[in-house]
């Protein structure tokens, strides 16, 4: 019970003797803990901890006020400030012994000015890019040099502060630092990011905690890119970043030693742009309060429907940035480097600085231009390079790094972070070659999880087991698992075979047992007891928990699992063997051992003791050769149980527990659970199943989500199918760019083929893990180098022969695999084009689906030969194929491919049967988006109105200032007012007969009506006491006639921005927007579009989120990203933003002369918005149709 547990972690930290704590008793009020606390110099400090909301919550959903009555030095008390921001969730112990750490170094601080870090003399020191800065640049852009100017200006904070603690300073220090913080947030925003604060960010407060996020959908990431790392478009990629000792500039970062920044970053996803501020606390409290406990206790909850949780790299991606970031961006600062650069430069040299930038050799500057070109802009940037930014933002240089190493995240090894040399690309990321860091990768866990892959994708984890041990079998792997040091028995027998390309299969032997040697100690087997007997005067040779392999003669080989050792030379083994499966006897022996049936009078019964020979699993994997690492790998497969028993033990173990493999001890041995994990975690492939497996009934298919309606059609059942990719999350961009460059070159009708590549099973294990590449000979190559593909499924038959080498374990067994492959439609340009398709350019070439044949014959399935179809074609929902270039079956038949699985080349492919004119224009260029990533290309959406205040306030004035505002975010005037100097918007201008004003629409109802007076006067309110120029928008009250009609001009844009530069030359000096209601507004969006002027289409190179008819493309106005707590003023702001994004490009004009300029009309901005929500999957607002039957259309 959380009273209990409380009572006894106060006794617990009382008898831990933390240093520097000298008692830990309960306080008068219940869920208040008293801590004595002893400074190095002067009087005992007594803190007090109180629980909150209270006891009964503790320790998984509580947290700790911290308070005192002692009069604290400023750094002390700014520890103390922090302690409850980390206190989330931890218990009594772990609690105290960080709060008197904290303690310690605030007391060995001294200052903030002169942080004690015992890194000082580790890290980098360095000045400037031209050397060390002047003192005069660095008075001017670090607003910390204002505390030095006298001592009135920093004045320690009051007793018993707790996270509310706060930094005095002077007005003049407060309005600098305030300013600088608003210009690196909005920084952070105008680059593409949304911007969340969720404690602090003032000059004043010691504590400060913000978030900077973007949506998965605007990363550049493919589609299989976010299947395969488990991402979902529509959420956000979060960076947290806690201040514990005040807000610290881009120059403080600089000057200070990287160790002594009290500046903690967390990375996660969440299904809002910033999470609540208890869930932020918990992402950094996670790390510390497991600390030194076993993996297997009990973790807080977490709120799923909204919390913000780990990515499936966080913990390297948090490693990475905590422990080098600040360190390379000084590096940077310093020698001009890149990131590339930098990283190198810290590993050579340790972070140590002792040479010039001149004498740098080139490599330190080479960077992966290439690869940056394919990110999206608000990633690729790189705000230090940004010589235009008179101030550099610190937030804005963490998100680009941690976005930017997120995206690329399968160049670089998990573990140490340097680049992956490696000349294959990867889907998902991995490790380096070097063996510790493998040995690191699995030990600290991360990767992912087996025991998630087996419950949600069962079928594909058989499918990589049987290709790793077809593999190993025929000894064709190309990597092995070394460096996790894995301890398995002696290799004493030899089951593996060197692969013959040529050779068709054969029925795989079921009796190795005759090649097995007698090796290991002589002992004996007590059948009945499961107990091993040892002659006198041996020693121990085993522990408990070790693993042995039993070899007794005409029996296969058992593998148990040592129980107990205290009665030796008896050790007692469990319950049951393991016995590979791979060496039971085959169905033919066993008839034939049973052809003379004993009668129970001759039949004498088997010995209760049989000798037998004992072997350990302490051979270092490591050690062996790779014909024994082959041996092994095999061994420890054949030892596992099948993954459908596997599941049904996660199953039955998760209504108990989280379920975890590492718990069924006598059935899978460490050594085979480690090899299971390596073939998981090693695969850098996407599979996902999409059809009906032996076995699998259409209700589990249901359950397990296959999705049944992407399979292709006309293939025999025998055939299973998945959905394959493969190359690094930037390969589907550049199949587009290779599109976009033969688009003069192919016809419109068919960009793209259809072909089979087959492989013999034993390569597929190294396939899916580097790719297809020509880098082996296996059929020769007469038609020249290249991936070749064969129109004929049977052909590729062929190629892809069965081989002996199947999992004995796999409810699949498979017999061969091939796949299917999308293929720039150029066969002139291919190495050979006849009779196969040689294609020696690797990005012309995208896998779509893995097809393995099965030779399982229950569930419905048929024999290896079955021409039974799987699936019938539906033309209505299937790819058109090039008839010269047809893709077949083994039924002869064209296949069906279906359309959802080529998204990228269907934005090129023309029918004929009818030209739209947006067909038409297709003609002339790729008129879908920029690439063929999820890229919602949107505003901030759901922004809260107190975070646009933030970012875009002009009041500085600390909070603790007395007689002076509030820091509200409208500057109080009597009427606005209007500075030619500011801008060159005239109010009052626009001309109404031009405009398409509406009568009330008769759907119009009571609560719509009442609601949209009162918006409209809050809205007049702010607009009469904020200077236009500020407000950058202007509704004009003579033209609001009906309040389910406003119409809104945005203005005043900054000049620096193309769509300005366009305005001025055109004339216009507004942007005329119409806001039509609906009648369930507020609960229902309002629908937004551009009247004029016209923008160039996203497609001719325009941006700004304006759809080529006028409407806004923003979730924000749809169902799913609308609330009805949103107000006008705060979807204005929005708009404008919106409009000046430039990313991925610039808003421009249509036209720049004012001769050009014209309407949009309503009905091509109602069919723009659906389109557009059509394509990002958005929901049309209900009674979206009401405003099409309004006049005016």
């Amino acid at each position: 019970m959380p009273r209990k547990q409380f009572i006894n972690d106060v006794q617990v930290a009382a008898d831990k003797n933390i240093l520097g704590i000298s008692s830990v008793v309960r306080g008068d009020d219940d869920g208040e803990v008293v801590a004595c606390f002893v400074p190095p110099t002067g009087a005992p400090i007594e803190i007090s901890l109180l629980a909150q909301p209270d006891v009964g919550s503790y320790p998984s959903e509580s947290m700790f006020m911290v308070f005192t009555q002692a009069d604290l030095p400023p750094t002390a008390t700014a520890a103390l400030g922090t302690v409850s921001d980390f206190s989330a969730g931890m218990r009594l112990p772990e609690l105290i012994t960080i709060l008197s750490q904290k303690l310690h170094g605030a007391f060995a601080t001294g200052s903030r000015e002169a942080p004690y870090s015992i890194d000082d003399g580790s890290d980098v020191s360095m000045g400037g890019v031209n050397g060390n800065a002047s003192s005069d640049e660095e008075s001017e852009e670090d607003p910390y040099a204002a505390y030095d100017s006298g001592p009135d200006d920093f004045i320690p904070g009051d007793p018993g502060a707790s996270s509310s603690a706060t930094y005095h300073l002077n007005v003049e220090a407060a309005k600098k630092l305030n300013r600088r913080i608003r210009h690196d947030l909005r920084a952070a925003k105008m680059a593409g990011f949304t911007v969340g604060v969720l404690t602090g960010m003032k000059a004043e407060c010691v504590s400060s905690l913000v978030s900077i996020s973007i949506r998965v959908a605007q990363l550049g990431l493919s589609e299989e890119a976010i299947q395969a790392w488990d991402l979902e478009p529509q959420k956000y990629i979060v960076l947290l970043i806690r201040y514990s000792s005040g807000y610290k500039t881009f120059e403080a970062v600089i000057s200070e030693p990287a160790k002594s920044h009290d500046i903690a970053f967390r990375v996660g996803i969440c299904n809002r742009y910033k999470p609540t501020i208890l869930e932020a606390l918990a992402a950094f409290t996670d790390v510390t309060k497991n600390m030194g406990k076993d993996d297997e206790e009990e973790k807080p909850e977490v709120n799923d429907q909204a919390g913000f949780a780990n990515l499936f790299i966080s913990s390297s991606l948090n490693e990475f940035i905590t422990q080098q970031l600040i360190s390379l961006l000084k590096i940077r600062n310093s020698v001009g480097l890149g990131w590339d650069g930098a990283k190198r430069y810290f590993n050579d040299k340790q972070g140590k600085f002792d040479e010039g930038a001149a004498d740098l050799p080139s490599t330190y500057y080479e960077e992966s231009s290439e690869k940056d070109s394919t990110l999206p802009t608000s990633i690729a940037a790189d705000h230090l390079t940004d010589h235009s930014a008179k101030q550099i933002s610190f937030p804005l240089i963490v998100a680009q790094f941690a976005m930017r190493y997120l995206v690329r995240c399968t160049d670089f090894c998990l573990v140490c972070h340097d680049k992956i040399e490696e000349d294959f690309e990867a889907l998902k990321p991995y490790v380096c070659s070097k063996p510790l860091c493998l040995y690191q990768y699995m030990s600290l866990g991360f990767g992912p999880s087996v025991e998630h892959e087996i419950l949600t994708q069962p079928y594909v984890v058989d499918l990589l087991v049987s290709f790793c041990y077809a593999s190993a079998y025929n000894r064709r792997l190309r990597e092995y698992p070394t460096g996790m040091s894995l301890s398995v028995p002696p290799v004493t027998s030899s089951v593996t075979r060197a692969f013959a390309a040529h050779a068709y299969y054969q029925p795989q032997a079921n009796s190795p047992t005759a090649n097995e040697t007698q090796a290991g100690l002589d002992v004996k087997l007590d059948l009945n007891r499961q107990e091993l007997i040892f002659e006198e005067g041996q020693t121990c040779p085993v522990q408990a928990g070790h693993w042995i392999v039993v070899n007794v003669a005409g029996r296969p080989s058992d593998h148990y699992r040592v129980e107990d050792t205290s009665l030796f030379p008896t050790i007692k083994l469990s319950d049951l063997p393991v016995t590979r499966v791979g060496m039971l006897p085959s169905l033919d022996t066993m008839q034939a051992n049973m052809s003379t049936v004993p009668t129970p009078a001759t039949t004498p019964p088997p010995p209760a003791i049989v000798t037998a020979k004992m072997s350990v699993y302490n051979q270092n994997f490591d050690d062996l050769d790779e014909i024994g690492k082959a041996e092994s790998i095999v061994m420890l497969l054949e030892t596992l149980p099948p993954v459908k028993e596997m599941k049904t033990y996660l199953l039955q173990m998760s209504r108990f527990s989280d379920p975890s493999l590492k718990t069924w001890k006598d059935r899978i041995s460490p050594a085979a659970l480690g090899m299971l994990r390596w073939i998981i975690a090693s695969n850098r492939s996407c599979l996902v199943q999409v059809d009906r497996c032996p076995g699998q009934d259409d209700a589990e298919a249901v359950m397990s989500k296959v999705r049944l309606d992407q399979r292709v059609s006309n293939v025999t059942d025998n055939w299973v199918q998945f959905r394959f990719a493969q190359g690094s999350p930037d390969k589907e961009q550049r199949f587009l760019n290779a599109l976009r460059a033969q688009q003069a070159n192919f016809d419109p009708q068919f960009p793209s083929i259809f072909a089979w590549h087959g492989s013999p099973l034993p390569n597929w294990h190294s396939i899916i893990r580097s790719g297809l590449d020509f880098k082996e000979v296996s059929h020769g190559r007469a038609y020249g180098h290249g991936v070749y593909h064969a129109q004929d499924q049977a052909v590729s038959v062929g190629y892809a022969a069965p081989n002996q080498g199947n999992w004995p374990g796999s409810a699949l067994k498979i017999t061969s695999a091939m796949s299917l492959n999308e293929i720039v439609n150029c066969p002139t340009q291919f190495a050979s084009a006849n009779p196969y398709l040689v294609v020696q350019h690797i990005d012309w070439i995208q896998c779509r689906y893995l097809f393995v044949q099965v030779s399982a014959t229950d569930g419905g399935y048929n024999c290896v030969g079955s021409n039974t179809v799987s699936h019938t074609s539906d033309p209505s929902i299937e790819v058109k194929q090039d008839p010269k270039y047809t893709a077949t079956s083994l039924l002869r038949k064209p296949i069906g491919i279906p359309a959802c699985a080529v998204k990228v080349s269907r934005g090129f492919r023309i029918s004929t049967q009818s030209e739209t004119p947006s067909s038409k224009r297709r003609k002339n260029g790729f008129s879908g988006s920029k690439s063929p990533m999820i890229e919602m290309n949107i505003a901030s959406e759901g922004e809260t109105l107190s975070d646009l205040e933030f970012l875009f306030s002009e009041d500085e004035t600390p909070a603790n200032e007395e007689g002076t505002s509030k820091g509200k975010f409208i500057a109080m005037h009597d009427s606005p007012k209007v500075n030619p100097k500011l801008t060159d918007f005239v109010p009052g201008s626009l001309d109404q007969s031009s405009l398409p004003m509406l009568e009330p629409p008769s759907y119009a109802t009571p609560t719509a009506t009442k609601t949209l007076n009162r918006n409209l006067r809050e809205v007049l309110e702010i607009q009469k006491k904020t200077p236009l120029h500020e407000l950058g928008w202007y509704i004009d009250q003579e033209l609001v006639s009906n309040v389910y009609q406003w119409i809104v001009e945005l203005h005043s844009f900054e000049a620096s921005l193309p769509l300005a530069q366009d305005m001025k030359k055109a004339g216009v000096t507004s942007i005329v927007l119409e806001i039509r209601f609906g009648k369930d507004y507020p609960f229902s969006p309002p629908f937004l579009r551009v009247i004029r002027p016209r923008f160039m289409p996203f497609a001719a190179g325009g941006g700004g989120h304006v759809t080529a008819g006028g409407a806004m493309c923003m979730e924000l106005l749809t169902n799913s990203g609308w609330s009805s707590v949103s107000t006008i003023e705060s979807v204005l702001l929005q708009v404008r933003m919106a409009i000046m994004n430039t990313e991925p490009k610039p808003a421009r004009l249509e036209h720049c002369s004012k001769a050009h300029q014209r309407d949009y009309g309503t009905a091509e901005a109602i069919d723009a918005f659906i389109r557009a929500c059509r394509a990002h999957g958005w929901t049309v607002p209900p009674g979206f149709q009401d405003f099409a039957g309004s006049s005016g259309y």
